[in-house]
């Protein structure tokens, strides 16, 4: 554990006492910088504007949907030096995206997203300025693309919005803006870390703008670096399952696949040909039973072994597993680098010209564990796993084949893949405003091209067609003493190099069993740097028309139409030893693939009432969208065209404003998803879960089916009678699925604002939502897929299953279906309070909320399922500012969950661990113990900020979050580490400082 203090962490303590202190002691007069305080100006000279959820520009801001607003003064407080972290702790987050805390994504790219709602980051669609962004194979965002130099707010609408911007936006709309009026200089400097003294982030932006008659400009470039934090420098992470056992072996949830080895032999005699993979194989167990190297002995005999001790109940360490959590990373690190500009040239008194374009390289890595070999002559693991040491092996002491071997590769040093991900976006188009017949109107025109690439290459892994030949049969050259491969007529294999597996970690280098130059040439033979490439590029043309088109009694009745023409392609090219199945990696297909889609879109706002008592205003908002889709890319080494068709979704809202005070609004709206080019493309990628074939012999289970159920298995080719399923590990590829529709949601929402004016700057706000899914994808494993063909006869999963001519399962791919359906609820409570100005400063205040009182896509409300569903998220915030001293804190509550424990319960009854991980048991009945459940409990994190403006034009701001150091709550059902990467690091705060600088 890492227990070390640091100075930055001290220094920014210091200051965040003596600037709180200060601050407090001070008179000076509090100059705002809001709105309220700047000169009122005329309503007739107010500028039309265009917020998020309408193409209509109007002078009132105000929209029939609920509108989250981030500005640039927040987004400072939060001391986040990423969008995406700044929105993953907005209430209406579910906190189920990618971060780069890898609890549950350990093996993530650096990417980070943002699901709200508790349906995923597919279904929340992302824009900067209004338009569509960078987006990845399966349709999300990386936020890490958007600098947040340039963002002058972010605006989050909680509602299905695909009338307007069409697919994805099911859950909501995040759109960030940029500062497109800014003028002058801006140098801002960023660093923190933990209170551990790890994790450390800089960041350094600089940012120019200058306006004339003609021209804006505004070009900013900004860097960032992320240190990592791994996962043994925290008790938590420091195991598999924090509290299953002692640290050195990883408990009971080490791996099997130890530095020592794990295996089992052959007895002679006892061999056979294995039919699927044409190598011999055991047909017994062998003898031993399960066989481990002792430390410290050589390996050349069979003495040096002993067998394999798999559990101890006294926390000893004396286990043989590994503890492989603390090579793993917690936090990964990752390094930014962003080019952005934007600029508009006025060509007449109504036209611009404008462009904005960025660049983005992110460069990321990530560390797991040593590669555990899996070798099993059987294919149990695949046909690449098909092999294990033969009895001619130079350096098998037993003379014997053996049958399996589970060993941890350290000689190769943990698997360490890279990242380079390349991003560019450039946006050029016209705008302009006209008036025909008396009529305002604004329109623009123009294209997008976006692209982003990506390189992933790595060390770590392992050559399997080399390591096959280096187990075979093997030799000292009697003449030279070179180690020598051999084939099976007794000749030797040019190049290949004999790997010995029974020495240790260090292949019997210590022992002298090796040299140094025969470790270098076996380590060098068997290892390899795996290199994969990707990229997605999207190409977005568009032309939008709004303004008025006749004055009704309440107002003038305006328009927005529009079309776009977009299309996305994108390819995966896996390593070459990935693809043809020769890498410790699982076998992986490439990716190729590309969907177009035509749009045409209408919007209507209807004023209906207007200026009479209990209708101050109602007005009516009408919306329609048609979208048509074509696709084509490559299917199980086909090149297949499906049918996506078209879909149209509509919108109706109503805002009615009864008075000064209160505001009800309301909306119905039909929102879809169209499948991305992974979800309809993506090559498969190889998993081995286990699978009973309905088809197959064994257990009666052919004879137990009637007789149309028996003829599908026959015509799949099973022979009569069935077969014998002699691995229940299916091997199946996790892949794309062409046959797949749009997605479909409809969204309900109503609300009330009120703004009660007898307390001025008060503001509440209510708003209930209601989200249906049909038709939404849901993923089916191999067991679903083989019972839905042959038990159900459903014909849709036929084709994604395989037979050879015996009828064993050759191939079966697991993939996503249109089958679910669900619905999400809840409400969404804000409260907002500017105080007047005192003489102890100006204070304000918001409260944020999102309850949940429904999920069933996703789980239960209230529950743990490798992924949280809060019933309620909140934050509440607090800003002060005094003459030049500011400070701001904030409160993140996230409620607690249950989950399921009942796979635990009598494991660790059994006293397998000092530490009862499920909370809530009862050992006196089986059902109890079936029905155990954790409590994770309700968290709260406390962050601070405190800033000084300068003399000298500049502003200096220190804070911490997460203040009090709280711990995450402990979650035993994650992906990983025993918390969920949803809520903060262990074991201590987060220390940071900023400086900005003016000029």
């Amino acid at each position: 554990m890492t227990l070390k203090t640091t100075q930055l962490r001290e220094a920014i303590k210091f200051a965040l006492a003596v600037g709180a202190t200060a601050a407090i002691g001070t008179t000076a007069v509090f100059a705002q910088d809001t709105a309220a305080a700047q000169t009122p100006q005329d309503a007739t000279t107010l500028d039309r504007v265009q917020v998020t959820g309408s193409r209509i520009r109007a002078v009132n801001a105000e929209t029939t949907a609920p509108v989250l607003t981030i500005g640039r003064a927040e987004l400072e407080n939060t001391g986040l030096t990423s969008v995406g972290d700044v929105l993953f702790n907005i209430a209406a987050s579910d906190g189920g995206a990618l971060r780069n805390i890898t609890t549950s994504t350990n093996g993530s790219d650096g990417t980070q997203n943002i699901s709200l709602r508790g349906l995923g980051a597919t279904r929340t669609l992302v824009l900067v300025n209004g338009r569509r962004w960078l987006t990845q194979g399966d349709g999300t965002v990386d936020l890490n693309t958007i600098p947040i130099a340039v963002v002058e707010r972010i605006e989050v609408l909680k509602d299905g919005a695909s009338a307007i911007y069409g697919s994805d936006a099911i859950a909501g709309v995040i759109n960030v803006i940029t500062r497109t009026n800014f003028e002058g200089a801006e140098a801002r400097a960023y660093m923190g870390q933990y209170a551990q003294g790890d994790g450390f982030q800089q960041a350094y932006d600089f940012t120019l703008g200058a306006s004339t008659d003609r021209v804006n400009a505004v070009v900013s470039i900004s860097y960032t670096d992320q240190e990592p934090v791994f996962a043994g420098d925290r008790e938590i992470s420091s195991v598999p399952v924090f509290g299953a056992g002692d640290i050195v072996s990883g408990g009971a949830f080490g791996s099997g696949f130890p530095l020592y080895g794990n295996f089992l032999r052959c007895q002679p005699g006892t061999r056979t040909t294995n039919p699927n993979t044409g190598f011999s194989a055991c047909t017994t167990a062998g003898t031993g039973g399960a066989t481990t190297l002792i430390p410290g002995r050589p390996g050349t005999a069979a003495g040096d072994f002993r067998p394999f001790v798999s559990f101890t109940t006294d926390n000893s360490g004396t286990s043989d597993r590994y503890n492989f959590a603390p090579q793993n990373y917690l936090l990964q690190p990752i390094e930014r680098f962003n080019v952005y500009g934007q600029g508009t040239l006025r060509l007449t008194d109504t036209v611009n010209a404008n462009v904005q374009a960025t660049y983005v390289r992110r460069d990321s890595t990530q560390q797991l564990a040593q590669v555990p070999l899996s070798l099993n002559i059987t294919g149990s693991q695949g046909p690449q796993w098909a092999f294990a040491p033969t009895a001619g092996n130079v350096f098998n002491p037993f003379d014997v084949d053996i049958s399996s071997f589970g060993f941890r590769s350290d000689f190769a040093g943990p698997r360490r893949p890279s990242y380079v991900n390349d991003n560019s976006a450039v946006t050029a188009w016209l705008d302009g405003s006209f008036e025909l017949a008396g009529r305002y109107m604004n329109w623009d025109v123009g294209a997008s091209f976006l692209d982003s690439e990506f390189t992933q290459s790595g060390s770590g892994y392992i050559n399997l067609f080399n390591l096959r030949r280096a187990l075979g049969d093997s030799r000292r050259n009697p003449t030279t003493g070179a180690l020598e491969c051999l084939d099976a007529a007794g000749q030797v294999i040019r190049g290949c190099v004999p790997f010995n597996l029974f020495s240790g970690p260090d292949l019997g280098l210590a022992a002298g069993v090796i040299s140094q130059a025969e470790y270098d040439a076996m380590v060098n033979y068997v290892t390899y740097r795996q290199v994969s490439t990707f990229q997605n590029s999207t190409n977005d043309y568009f032309a939008n028309l709004a303004g008025e088109i006749v004055e009704l009694p309440a107002g003038m009745l305006g328009f927005a139409v529009g079309v776009e023409h977009r299309a996305t392609d994108y390819f995966n090219q896996p390593d070459a030893l990935v693809a043809g199945g020769g890498s410790s990696d699982n076998f992986t297909e490439p990716t190729n693939g590309s969907i177009e889609s035509d749009e045409v879109y209408a919007e209507l706002n209807i004023p209906v009432l207007a200026d009479i008592p209990f209708a101050q205003l109602l007005e009516v908002n009408l919306a329609a969208r048609y979208s048509d889709y074509t696709a084509s890319g490559l299917f199980n080494g086909a090149t297949v065209t499906p049918e996506i068709g078209a879909d149209t979704a509509t919108k109706i809202g109503i805002k009615w404003q009864l008075n000064d005070q209160v505001l009800l609004r309301g909306t119905w709206s039909e929102s879809f998803r169209a499948p991305s080019v992974t979800d309809l493309f993506a090559g498969g990628g190889e998993s081995f879960p286990q699978a009973l074939d309905p088809c197959a012999s064994n257990a009666g289970r052919f004879a137990a089916l009637n007789a149309e159920q028996q003829a599908r298995c026959l015509a799949s080719g099973v022979p009569a009678g069935g077969y014998n399923q002699l691995n229940t590990q299916i091997r199946s590829l996790v892949g794309g699925n062409p046959n797949l529709q749009p997605e479909n949601g409809t969204t309900r929402t109503f609300g009330i604002v009120y703004s009660p004016s007898w307390i001025t700057g008060l503001d509440f706000t209510l708003d209930y939502y209601n989200i249906r899914l049909e038709n939404a994808l849901s993923f089916r494993g191999s067991q679903s897929v083989l019972n839905e063909c042959f038990r159900e006869l459903n014909e849709l999963f036929c084709g994604f299953v395989t037979r050879d001519a015996t009828g064993n399962v050759l191939n079966l791919r697991q993939t996503q279906f249109n089958l679910d359906q669900g619905e999400v609820e809840g409400y969404d409570f804000t409260v907002q309070y500017r105080m007047p100005e005192t003489a102890y400063g100006a204070f304000a205040f918001k409260w944020d909320n999102t309850y949940q009182t429904k999920n069933d896509l996703y789980g239960t409300v209230g529950e743990y399922n490798g992924a949280p569903t809060w019933r309620l998220r909140s934050n509440l915030s607090v800003d002060w500012q005094l003459g030049d001293f500011e400070a701001n804190w904030t409160a993140r509550y996230y409620s607690g969950l249950d989950e399921d424990c009942s796979g635990f319960a009598g494991l660790f009854e059994a006293g397998f661990t000092q530490m009862e991980l499920c909370s809530n048991y009862d050992t006196t009945t089986f059902s109890a113990l079936r029905d155990a459940e954790n409590r994770i409990g309700a968290t709260t994190y406390h962050d601070v900020q405190v800033g000084w403006q300068a003399p000298w034009n500049a502003k200096v701001m220190v804070g911490a979050r997460n203040v009090f150091g709280h711990e995450p709550p402990r979650v035993i059902n994650s992906f990983a580490h025993s918390f969920d990467g949803a809520y903060d690091l262990p074991e201590g705060a987060f220390y940071y400082m900023q400086y900005v600088q003016k000029f």
